[in-house]
């Protein structure tokens, strides 16, 4: 029979072991810690090293990397990024702060303050504000996989130097969502009671939108693919599906979706359907916001008596468009503008 000093003695070494395995986890853990903080700090040296060898200058004064223990990220004091390529041009904002989990370190996420200053020689001046603007991006393979941006009380403005700033828009809530699947790229987009407040814009109700979508073969536009091109250039020969481009100002309300593609003249051609409550409050609302759409808008409120089907309380029709003249049946309403 063992004695009963052995079970002490016992209990002893368990603690023992115990306590050498936490210390070698905390040890292990440190140490991981320490090598991707240093990779982190040199991938973004090296990453401004190379966008300066291309024209544009990035600075993040008293940059840090931070987060220890189970965290890992960087923060800095402001951010400007100018364009020095022939195509002059400078963005810069308040402080950034980013970081991702030691056990998750391929999903950032971080916050930038206001306000956003954008001036370029194809843009007037904007100031762009929030209470809260925040964003995650998930690395894999083949760069970004998922990213998104979320703001709170965003607001627009024009810069005028000599008067200050000058309102474009307001709103209560954005959201911008975009995610490779497979090779395709699928886009969501959400606005919540955007009003428009330059002086002398239209009087309208606060406007609630949402846009999802998925663009053929155009996931590698989340790594870098799509800069530098046009309009024209990115959807040339590309098929576009709209699940849902929805709009809803007070009673009205109207959601078209639908498949399409672009030509080399940058054309539009597909077919879709259009599902609309009031119609000729939405009538009122496009001409009034996009003058260019007047032929169009009012072709479809009138054609929806006759050709429409009623449907959970909104009135839809089918639009064909081909080579950016949209018609309803066999009948021409008007023509959508090429992409540039």
């Amino acid at each position: 029979m063992a004695s009963s000093s052995d079970s002490p003695s016992k209990a002893g070494r368990a603690l023992f072991w115990v306590v050498a395995v936490v210390v070698l986890l905390a040890v292990a853990l440190s140490g991981a810690w320490f090598y991707l903080s240093s990779r982190l700090d040199g991938e973004l040296t090296r990453a401004i090293e190379q966008v300066r060898a291309r024209g544009t200058e990035i600075e993040c004064p008293n940059r840090e990397v931070f987060g220890f223990p189970f965290r890992i990220g960087f923060r800095c004091d402001a951010i400007s990024v100018i364009r020095n390529d022939g195509r002059l041009g400078r963005a810069s904002a308040g402080a950034v702060r980013t970081a991702a989990q030691i056990y998750r370190p391929n999903r950032l996420v971080g916050e930038l303050d206001g306000p956003l200053l954008i001036s370029g020689p194809s843009l007037p001046p904007l100031d762009i504000r929030w209470s809260l603007a925040q964003a995650s991006a998930t690395f894999w393979t083949e760069g970004l996989d998922r990213f998104s941006v979320v703001t709170d009380d965003p607001k627009i403005a024009m810069v005028q130097p000599a008067a200050g700033n000058e309102g474009l828009v307001d709103a209560d809530h954005s959201e911008l969502h975009a995610r490779r699947r497979d090779g395709d790229l699928d886009i969501f987009t959400l606005m919540k009671g955007g009003k428009l407040v330059f002086p002398g814009a239209p009087d309208l109700p606060p406007l609630d939108a949402s846009t999802d979508l998925t663009i053929d073969g155009a996931a590698d536009w989340l790594s870098g693919a799509a800069r530098g091109l046009t309009g024209r250039q990115l959807f040339a020969g590309r098929h576009v599906s709209l699940r849902s481009l929805l709009v809803e100002m007070a009673s009205a309300n109207a959601e078209l979706s639908g498949d399409f593609s672009f030509d080399d003249e940058g054309r539009v051609s597909g077919k879709f359907n259009l599902a609309i409550a009031d119609p000729k409050e939405i009538a009122r609302l496009v001409t009034t916001v996009a003058p260019n759409l007047k032929d169009i808008a009012s072709g479809i409120a009138s054609a929806l008596p006759m050709a429409g089907r009623q449907a959970d309380g909104r009135t839809s029709i089918e639009l064909r468009v081909k080579n950016g003249v949209v018609a309803v049946g066999i009948f021409p309403i008007g023509k959508l503008p090429s992409l540039r």
